[in-house]
């Protein structure tokens, strides 16, 4: 059972769907989410995958209340997301960064599309002020304070982004695939900046389409059609190499090669998930010096 206490997002057979309009009027469509049970615990870095249309980015949304459920419940440190009186508090605990860094940015000037979210917060000018610098720090934009958000790369912008979820002292962040539209260096910066904050003790929330992202997380959930398929840990999850293919999922490279080898006949421990692992192994068991 899990421990409500540490549970800083909670849904009890959530339940959610689209409502799609035709000359007869609205009708209810397919169910994007489908009596989903599972708890996040303060502090955890969590990782949700699945295939188009799986339902994640959906479920994302409504963990940030953005969508509310059409059935079942779901708490962001223990407030109701369907009632209306907590939604300011819940969109500060659970701050979200979406997927395009474009569609994110609100003003000219970097620091102050930092201090967005805390103006609407109420926050003081002088706390404002702190909190910018703070968080720009944080994601390593400070020097580009000054500067138009047009003039940055792509990563550079999800940085400003996730800066701006900082600013607002979330308890959770919320990343909606936040590297898709990333060059390999951008994408790698991003998942630092989640993993350093992780370490810091936010929670953080994962959405992604590549494999090796969530397999640095210390836990999986699979989506699949609006349910969870599998939830586990990283070694647990990619461990089942043919049910992520069942799904039309890849798996992460380094799970690839691992397998390869113990089907050679080399011992590879299955708790390997990660590049970084598979390289420690060979070098400590092949670098003798």
């Amino acid at each position: 059972m899990a421990n409500l206490e540490s549970d800083i997002i909670r849904a009890e057979e959530l339940t959610f769907e689209y409502l799609t309009e035709d000359g007869g009027g609205l009708h209810h469509g397919g169910r994007a989410i489908d009596g989903v049970t599972f708890s996040v615990q303060k502090g955890s870095f969590t990782a949700i995958i699945g295939s188009n249309g799986s339902g994640k980015s959906t479920l994302a949304k409504n963990m940030n209340a953005l969508l509310f459920p059409t059935g079942g419940k779901l708490y962001v440190d223990g407030h109701d997301t369907t009632v209306e009186e907590f939604l300011w508090e819940i969109r500060r605990c659970a701050a979200m960064v979406f997927q395009n860094p474009d569609n994110q940015l609100v003003s000219t000037i970097v620091e102050d599309d930092v201090a967005f979210g805390p103006e609407n917060l109420g926050i003081t000018p002088g706390k404002i002020r702190d909190r910018v610098d703070d968080a720009l720090r944080a994601v390593g934009m400070y020097e580009f304070r000054k500067k138009a958000p047009h003039m940055l790369s792509g990563g550079q912008k999800q940085r400003i982004a996730i800066a701006g979820a900082i600013a607002m002292h979330p308890d959770v962040i919320i990343m909606d695939e936040p590297t898709a539209m990333l060059d390999p260096k951008g994408r790698r910066a991003v998942l630092e900046i989640a993993h350093t904050l992780n370490r810091r003790g936010m929670t953080i929330i994962l959405i992604t389409h590549f494999m090796e992202e969530a397999a640095s997380a210390d836990r999986v959930i699979i989506m699949e059609k609006g349910k969870i398929a599998m939830d586990g840990t990283p070694s647990e999850v990619f461990s089942d190499v043919e049910r992520l293919r069942e799904m039309s999922l890849d798996i992460p490279v380094a799970v690839d090669i691992a397998k390869r080898m113990r089907d050679a006949g080399i011992d590879v421990p299955k708790e390997i998930v990660t590049e970084e692992a598979l390289s420690d192994f060979i070098a400590g068991k092949y670098d003798k010096g």
